[in-house]
């Protein structure tokens, strides 16, 4: 089961790569072909770049660490779930912040090939980065929940070691054991 989830955490490390990729670089286009780009859309654009180049970085990063069993140690779990969860928020705030801004009107689509286009694709391309990035949140939860990586592996098997030292009557259900310590007690004075 282990090795089918790396498997598709690396598909989904390659696809998010991908995915930055053409958003961040759309984004960049924008950044540099737009006529009178207006001052509201500039911050977006900029945090769209932002926001791609970084996600670009990091999946590029976690794509390693599917594969190296020291880095996924320490860079799994809870790690893992942060930088995710932090990510998550940041393609939905890009994506958002393009979407609010529709600089184009339906007249603007009768050519081949226009800015238009390209801004419509670095939307397109963050929200699916979005949903890459959710499902990367998904599995990484899964696994830390699991206890694999950074947040679980160590206390795992702590509590395991502490379950040994655990008298048989105290390890039993939660409600059984009221009745386990009366036993224990009743046949420790006969």
């Amino acid at each position: 089961m282990t090795s089918c989830l790396n498997v598709s955490k690396l598909v989904l490390r390659l696809a998010q790569i991908v995915f930055a990729l053409i958003a961040f670089a759309a984004a960049a286009s924008l950044n540099q072909n737009w006529p009178s780009l207006d001052m509201s859309i500039i911050s977006a654009v900029r945090f769209m770049v932002f926001t791609g180049v970084t996600a670009f970085l990091l999946a590029i990063f976690y794509a390693i660490v599917c594969c190296v069993e020291g880095l996924k140690r320490t860079f799994s779990g809870l790690v893992e779930v942060l930088v995710n969860g932090l990510w998550v928020v940041f393609w939905l705030a890009a994506a958002a912040s393009f979407a609010a801004y529709q600089p184009c009107k339906v007249k603007d689509f009768d050519w081949r090939y226009n800015r238009c286009d390209v801004f419509i694709a670095a939307q397109a391309f963050a929200w699916l980065s979005w949903l890459m990035w959710i499902a990367s949140l998904a599995i990484s939860i899964i696994e830390m929940r699991r206890g694999e990586g950074f947040s679980g592996g160590e206390c795992k098997q702590l509590c395991c070691q502490h379950q040994q030292q655990v008298p048989e009557p105290l390890r039993q259900p939660l409600l059984l054991q009221p009745m386990a310590m009366a036993l224990a007690v009743r046949s420790s004075m006969e």
